[in-house]
């Protein structure tokens, strides 16, 4: 605990000043989900729309309130910054995952009550937006050899391509006092289907500051 207090404090302190961390933008587009239900032969319901259009300014502003600080701390913590001046983050009811690789997506599905009876928070989504983001900051800052990856060669890509983000998510909820947000991320996360984020979330927490090492190496790497 004493490492992790001393570690985030002078990263805090001799990290240089940035400039504004990137702009996230979010949409709802239902042309794209019309598209994405006609290719992949899935039903989107009426009841679902009109749920996520009431819920859609809700949840800008639950990103305005706490995205920007997450972005900034990120920042802070690594000592790296988001090479993106504008992120545009779209939301999703089709049948796929949240994902990065084709520009930031979030699936809303499981946020509403039309679609499950129990959905989740939405300030989860949120952190997904949060995670989603963090993709690329992480490629854009991983060593090429990594010596932490190397420790887990039999573990599932999946798994290995999320330890770092997830140090990185842990370390900057942590600092900012989110300790409740973050169990409920682990919580959540945990129950996903293939169970490659419980697997990934295990060794992150493997030991109470095991996640900083992590950090550690992301904050070495030299651009």
């Amino acid at each position: 605990m004493q490492r992790t207090l001393i570690l985030l404090g002078l990263l805090a302190i001799s990290c240089p000043a940035f400039a504004a961390p990137p702009t996230v933008e979010i949409s709802y587009r239902e042309s794209l989900d019309t598209g994405c239900a006609f290719v992949r032969g899935y039903k989107i319901n009426k009841e679902w729309k009109e749920e996520l259009k009431q819920n859609l300014g809700r949840f800008n502003d639950m990103w305005a309130k706490v995205g920007p600080t997450l972005l900034h701390t990120t920042e802070t913590i690594t000592g790296k910054q988001f090479t993106q001046k504008k992120i545009t983050a779209h939301l999703t009811l089709c049948d796929l995952p949240s994902q990065s690789m084709f520009g930031v997506a979030v699936n809303m599905r499981y946020a509403l009550a039309s679609f499950t009876k129990n959905p989740v928070p939405m300030r989860y989504k949120v952190s997904v937006l949060y995670h989603e983001v963090l993709h690329k900051f992480v490629a854009d800052h991983m060593p090429a050899k990594s010596a932490l990856l190397s420790q887990y060669p039999s573990e599932n890509p999946r798994v290995r391509g999320h330890l770092h983000l997830l140090a990185l998510q842990k370390a900057v909820y942590l600092k900012l006092g989110m300790k409740a947000e973050l169990s409920e991320v682990i919580d959540i996360d945990s129950q996903l289907p293939d169970g490659f984020y419980k697997r990934a979330w295990q060794i992150v927490n493997q030991s109470e500051d095991g996640y900083i090492k992590y950090v550690e190496e992301l904050n070495a790497n030299e651009p």
